[in-house]
């Protein structure tokens, strides 16, 4: 037991030192210290520390010196008489703009497209997807619940920092469908090839998993670890979790749900019988699928914007719109004595250059790699080799059959082919019409193989890989669009998955920023805590 000094942040350092940087995130959750969440690390906030919480670098176990920190702990007008520049306009790079104009500085983004957000992204009908070597048009019908987010799509519901910019914002919010028990599990190699129920996998995984449990406990193969009062708790709490028979085995149960038969007596119903164990742990359902959902950020209640992911893109625009100068290709990163200066292009040719005393970059690491730059070597050597998820993302419009055939309503099901998932919408429920992500795939040989096909050949595999968990897909979809990130300009992937590292240290007077550079790599929380993690170290420096 710990003594009476013992304070949460010793509590915390603790958890790091055993566990790493995202057990610390997690526990700091809670202990309810949500708003007050960086989870990245720099020496530049140690002056900041306090008794309640600590952070760690992303993909270490050791924690360093620095905390937590939110928009509340700047001094207010730290920024008057003071210049940043922010390279992109994603979330992290609005986020910044817009906490550090509230301080007093004057900030300036630099975005090299025509528009904000990023990879928060929505597509709809008329909409345009670049990449490097293709271009597509969006051909979904025009109606306002017909979209597909490419890139973020689901919220989880301890993303405070996220969530607390929603409010602020008014962006509106509904439920996210993660784990739906009617959607499949597909095997290529398992149950003849046949795409079963979530429900019924789950529910006989649990009941063999409670039958074994049993048996080994009424067999005395665990009299060491439990006292007869607690074998007897056991077994009847293992009754109740895995559905047994009153004599303790497990050989099916109405969570499988019911056999439909005509002819069948009013009342009378018949479930469906239990899976093979045997098949069941060859199946590999219970590599990943069966407890992806278990997964702290995949827990429910997850969320989404009510009409698309963009809006929270939108909304940060809006309240950062005049500080963003668009279609401001970044062509070099210079430092200077007093600062930095970044020389860009513009969309017509003509170059510029902008002087301040900071820069705050969010550009990808697979972007910033190829621009000329003044880092230094060890900094340019971590952007080098700094990797990226290869995850494309495909999507078709279609009558909801998934709806009307298959009583799938939101959730996602899983499949071993190279297509991963298939996504459907949340939205809508009960329209005519809806728009079902035929593919998100992420593992890297998998998005390599998407991403080197054509749009045309994508949407083909996809739908022909897709009919093997829905045997009438090919016939009902339509109007596919992709999204390969590794192939979009400006991005040239997904998100980072290389350990941060020296990237969470300034450069000089150049800091970076971006959901890779933080303990929730993947996610817009992350993307803002780093941004947080910047904002803290300039305004350290300049509140000395």
């Amino acid at each position: 037991m710990a003594g009476p000094n013992y304070s949460r942040r010793d509590f915390l350092e603790s958890i790091g030192k055993l566990a790493g940087g995202s057990a610390v995130y997690r526990a700091a959750l809670a202990l309810g210290l949500t708003t007050a969440t960086t989870a990245c690390g720099s020496s530049s906030a140690a002056d900041n520390s306090t008794d309640t919480s600590v952070t760690v670098n992303p993909g270490t176990t050791t924690p360093t010196d620095t905390v937590f920190v939110s928009p509340e702990d700047w001094p207010e007008e730290v920024g008057v008489g003071k210049s940043v520049v922010i390279l992109g306009a994603g979330i992290a790079g609005m986020t910044s703009a817009y906490e550090m104009n509230r301080l007093g500085y004057s900030c300036t983004i630099l975005e090299a497209t025509a528009r904000a957000g990023g990879r928060c992204r929505t597509i709809r009908a008329g909409d345009i997807i670049e990449e490097i070597a293709s271009t597509q048009i969006c051909n979904f019908d025009a109606d306002d619940g017909l979209y597909f987010n490419p890139g973020p799509a689901r919220i989880p519901h301890h993303h405070a920092n996220l969530l607390r910019y929603c409010r602020t914002f008014n962006v509106a919010l509904e439920p996210f469908i993660n784990d739906n028990r009617a959607a499949l599990f597909h095997h290529t190699d398992a149950f003849g090839g046949a795409p079963q129920t979530a429900r019924q996998v789950k529910a006989d995984l649990r009941g063999y998993i409670a039958a074994l449990l049993t048996d080994a406990a009424n067999s005395g193969a665990l009299d060491a670890q439990l006292s007869a009062a607690d074998r007897a708790s056991l077994t009847t709490m293992l009754a109740e979790f895995g559905a047994l028979d009153s004599d303790g085995s497990y050989t099916g149960s109405s969570r499988n749900g019911f056999i439909e038969t005509e002819g069948q007596e009013p009342n009378q119903q018949t479930p469906v019988a239990a899976l093979s164990l045997s098949e069941l742990l060859n199946s590999d359902y219970w590599r990943y699928q069966t407890a992806f959902s278990e997964e702290f950020n995949q827990q429910a209640s997850m969320l989404q914007p009510v009409g698309g992911m963009d809006r929270i893109a939108i909304a940060f625009e809006q309240r950062v719109h005049d500080l963003i100068r668009y279609s401001c290709n970044v062509t070099a990163i210079r430092k200077t004595t007093d600062g930095v200066r970044i020389e860009y292009q513009d969309d017509a040719g003509n170059s510029g250059s902008i002087e301040s005393d900071t820069c705050i970059c969010t550009i990808p690491a697979t972007v910033l790699s190829a621009i000329d730059s003044d880092f230094s070597a060890d900094h340019q050597q971590a952007i080098d080799n700094f990797s990226y998820s290869k995850a494309t993302k495909i999507a078709f419009q279609s009558r909801r059959f998934w709806e009307e055939d298959h009583h799938i309503y939101g959730g996602i099901s899983w499949t071993d082919q190279d297509i991963t998932q298939i996504w459907y919408p949340n939205n809508g429920f009960g329209s005519e019409q809806g728009i079902i992500v035929g593919a998100y795939t992420y593992s890297s040989s998998a998005g390599q193989r998407f991403a080197d096909m054509n749009p045309t050949a994508r949407l083909e595999a996809a739908s022909l890989e897709a009919a093997q968990i829905h045997a009438t897909y090919s016939d009902e979809v339509s109007q596919g669009i992709s999204v390969s990130w590794p192939n979009i300009p400006f991005q040239k992937g997904a998100w980072g998955t290389s350990e941060p590292g020296l990237l969470l240290t300034a450069d000089d007077n150049i800091y970076f920023a971006g959901e890779h550079l933080s303990i929730l790599q993947g996610w817009q929380e992350g993307a803002i805590l780093s941004a947080y993690h910047a904002i803290n170290g300039i305004v350290s420096h300049d509140a000395v």
